[in-house]
């Protein structure tokens, strides 16, 4: 042998042996990750699929993808592509890439990659495979051949065999017969993987599950596929077609064939240069159209096909570019900090891109209000973080960039279904409120209990969920201590109470402490520092400040003690709530005494000072005469001493009204106060005259001429009221009027600033009675009384229906202030305590 030889032989040797210590490297890993690693399970149909779209006929490729189980199990995936050409099968035995990342003339990329370290992975399925496909080189026929892949060696001898041996069997092509019968589009390339064991079998159907979730965004992305059919399932996918929607958007309809029934799924795409935006969408015959979720264990970003492992990308929509450099397990794209590597630099262009893409159908979308906008939102800090990726490089061009958008766009539809709203006002405070708790039935209270403050400002119920798990630092935490601090800012149980809907502000309080309770960690701190529990005066205060109130104080006691200077009610807690105190925390009746005696005591030692009191001294002296024992009894020393009660001018005054209430008794006939009142109560006796008719009664009752005058007189209790003689006259009606008419301008101008209130529809169905005023987006009636003299007289029947009614509220105007004159209003100036039902 000559030297020349010689050295041919070394560098053949040599080849070889490189060619086997790159493939027996490969498979080594590939053992190694083969159960342990999903993202290798999944690769391998992709790594098909890309091989044949790079070899497509005329533009198109069909693939059909078969797995038989039972007792000879295999998979065989076949395509119509092109023949295989003398480089093609060399390189496919030797394990080389034929990747040409040439652009053709638009720009594009022609191939996504061709037998390289990827196909290894298909061996993941069987470690041999038989290849039975065409060979065709211009000028010379078409060659029908077989061939087998053997990668089962595990030393570099055998590995350099096996080469050896798949080579030597395609050597006598030229000996073969021309094949004549070829027809580009039958399936002529035929890969068939004997799946030997349950691995095997297991990661042939991981694939296929990957293959039915992602093929559709493939589909979309790349045109050259027209079909992929699976075996024996019977399904066929293909494009159905691409509809051109608005501002750009194309919606794509993905066909699904399964034994004669058909099936579509919808993608909307938003496309600039080569980048491309993508998620699942519903639409409609109303062309309503809904964002559907994309599947967790979807990619999100593709270079045509999937990059296996780039799930954990948090991006709200898939992203393709066929530009994209991918890493050598296509699990993602390099997007570090380094500035040696330009392709890291391209792909944060793309970045960048689908990112303003992701801006502009943001836009459109709430702009429409398509349905699940918070799907949209679905973006959040890595949870871990890659090695191809930067995680500051993301949370500044990415993360913070897309969620400030998010915080002025109107995505989150509300409680009160009045159309989406952003979660941030123009200015940048916060609007919406999201109830924050770790425990679901925590964030259920605290939405329940806010529904009745402000349901134009939470997420309908059904999301509460889904936003709790969305919101991020920014946005408006509606926790224990949040909701807490909005129930303090009202200062006073009164303001509170106009602030709750549909509910008494009694139960809304004991449901919102029974919600303290549940938040543990934070009920502490809550319940000393805030001001949330209210005092018999309607102010809110801390607990600490507070004593339970025993119950059996009585009523009159609490007033002396407030004329006093010393409020007792102050320190009680309001009463109809379900707040407990320990035993040495309660304030009873003998606290109550023994303050009073100490008080009154105190100063009567002194006539000045007692002067100053006496309104408190006359009070408890009238109860001492009303209740002489019980006085006796409870106040023993004072009771004794009763004269240091008396203050000389009330004396005088007593005596005065003591005989014109004997004057009274003898005029009416009555033997004693009580027969007298109900004289009174029914209007009996000599023409009693309890009312005038003046402007202010009539204003109070909104009448508004003399026939609803008369009509009104019918009533036989309304009659009883006034003077028999008294008549008003058309004068003091025109002047009513337009009392009334002041009252209602005035009401209507201040619901217009108020921003829950829409008066822009308002309507008069009665001189007193407006409709067509929505509130929160509820149509409501809206009862306008003038209350100039301090009170209002509902007469009419119509308002006391139209108050019966859920949806009605009754305003007044006293002159100085507009009011909502609500129900608990109502029970606290008339002091009603009780009531039928």
């Amino acid at each position: 042998m000559t030297y020349k030889e010689k050295f041919q032989a070394s560098q053949d040797k040599a080849h070889h042996q490189n060619i086997a210590t790159k493939i027996l490297r490969e498979m080594s890993d590939l053992r190694s990750k083969a159960e342990g690693s999903s993202s290798v399970s999944r690769r391998w149909i992709w790594e098909l699929i890309q091989n044949a779209k790079d070899v497509n006929n005329n533009g198109k490729v069909r693939i059909a993808v078969e797995l038989i189980l039972g007792k000879d199990p295999s998979l065989i995936f076949k395509h119509n592509g092109r023949p295989f050409t003398a480089d093609n099968i060399r390189f496919l035995i030797e394990q080389i890439s034929t990747k040409d990342r040439k652009k053709d003339d638009e720009g594009k990329r022609k191939t996504t990659g061709k037998f390289g370290t990827g196909f290894l992975t298909t061996h993941l399925l069987s470690e041999k495979v038989l290849i039975d496909a065409v060979a065709k080189e211009p000028g010379l026929d078409h060659r029908k051949f077989q061939l087998e892949l053997d990668r089962t060696g595990f030393d570099l001898e055998e590995i350099t065999d096996s080469v050896r041996k798949s080579k030597k069997s395609v050597e006598n092509l030229d000996n073969l017969p021309p094949f004549e019968y070829y027809n580009e589009n039958e399936f002529n390339t035929t890969f068939e993987y004997r799946l030997d064991d349950a691995l095997g079998i297991k990661i042939a159907k991981v694939g296929l599950t990957d293959l039915i979730k992602c093929l559709p965004y493939s589909l979309a992305f790349v045109e050259e596929i027209e079909s992929v059919e699976l075996q024996p399932a019977g399904f066929k996918y293909n494009l159905l077609n691409t509809q051109s929607f608005q501002n750009g958007i194309k919606i794509i309809t993905i066909g699904q064939t399964k034994n004669g029934n058909s099936s579509s799924s919808q993608l909307a795409l938003l496309s600039k240069g080569f980048t491309t935006v993508a998620l699942p969408i519903s639409l409609d015959q109303n062309n309503t159209l809904s964002i559907l979720s994309i599947k967790e264990e979807v990619p999100r970003l593709f270079c045509d096909f999937p990059l296996i492992g780039s799930e954990i990308f948090p991006f709200p929509l898939i992203i393709n570019n066929p530009h994209f450099n991918p890493t050598d397990p296509r699990d993602g794209v390099y997007l570090t900090d380094s500035q040696r590597n330009p392709q890291i630099g391209e792909n944060k262009t793309i970045i960048k891109e689908a990112t303003e893409l992701y801006f502009e159908l943001l836009e459109y979308a709430a702009e429409q209000q398509w349905e699940n906008l918070h799907l949209l939102a679905q973006i959040h800090r890595l949870r871990e973080t890659p090695e191809w990726i930067s995680d500051s490089w993301f949370k500044d061009e990415v993360l913070n960039p897309i969620q400030k958008k998010l915080l002025y766009t109107k995505i989150v539809n509300t409680a009160n279904d009045s159309g989406p709203k952003s979660i941030l006002t123009e200015d940048g405070e916060k609007y919406l409120w999201f109830p924050d708790s770790s425990k679901k039935e925590i964030r259920d209270k605290i939405w329940e209990l806010a529904r009745h403050w402000f349901p134009h400002r939470l997420p309908k119920r059904e999301d509460i969920d889904i936003w709790h798990k969305l919101s991020w630092k920014d946005c408006g935490k509606l926790d224990v201590n949040q909701l807490a601090a909005f129930v303090e800012g009202c200062e006073t149980l009164e303001k509170l109470a106009s602030n709750i809907q549909n509910q008494n502000v009694h139960e809304w309080l004991d449901g919102f402490y029974e919600l303290l309770k549940l938040e543990e960690k934070d009920y502490d701190s809550i319940v000393n520092t805030r001001l949330i529990f209210p005092n018999q005066n309607g102010a809110l205060c801390k607990r600490d400040h507070l004593w339970g109130d025993a119950g059996d104080i009585d009523l009159v006691f609490k007033d002396i003690l407030k004329l006093l200077d010393k409020d007792i009610r102050d320190e009680l807690v309001a009463a109809d709530l379900s707040i407990t105190f320990p035993e040495e925390k309660i304030r009873n009746r003998t606290f109550a005494v023994k303050a009073i005696a100490g008080e009154v005591i105190e100063k009567t030692t002194d006539r000045e000072t007692a002067s100053h009191y006496k309104d408190a001294l006359g009070k408890l002296l009238m109860w001492f005469q009303k209740n002489p024992e019980l006085a006796n009894q409870l106040f023993p020393d004072l009771y004794r001493r009763k004269h240091l009660l008396y203050d000389e001018e009330i004396i005088a005054e007593n005596m005065d009204k003591a005989e014109q209430l004997a004057d009274l008794l003898k005029e009416y006939n009555a033997k004693n106060l009580t027969q007298l009142r109900e004289l009174i109560e029914k209007g009996q006796g000599a023409d009693i005259g309890i009312l005038p008719i003046t402007q202010q009664i009539l204003v109070s009752m909104g009448i508004t001429s003399i026939d609803e005058w008369r009509e009104a007189l019918k009533d036989q209790d309304l009659a009883a009221m006034f003077a028999h003689e008294s008549t008003p006259n058309e004068d003091l009606f025109v002047y009513v009027h337009g009392l009334i008419e002041q009252a209602k301008d005035r009401v209507i101008a201040h619901l217009k600033e108020l921003e829950e209130y829409d008066v822009s529809g308002y309507d008069e169905i009665a001189p007193t009675t407006l409709a067509g005023i929505k509130k929160n987006g509820q149509d409501i009636y809206i009862i306008v009384r003038p209350a100039y003299n301090g009170e209002v007289i509902i007469y009419y029947g119509s308002e006391q229906n139209t108050l019966d009614f859920e949806y009605s509220e009754l305003w007044a105007d006293d002159g100085t202030d507009v009011k909502k004159i609500t129900f608990g209003h109502i029970l606290k100036k008339a002091k009603i305590r009780k009531f039928p039902i």
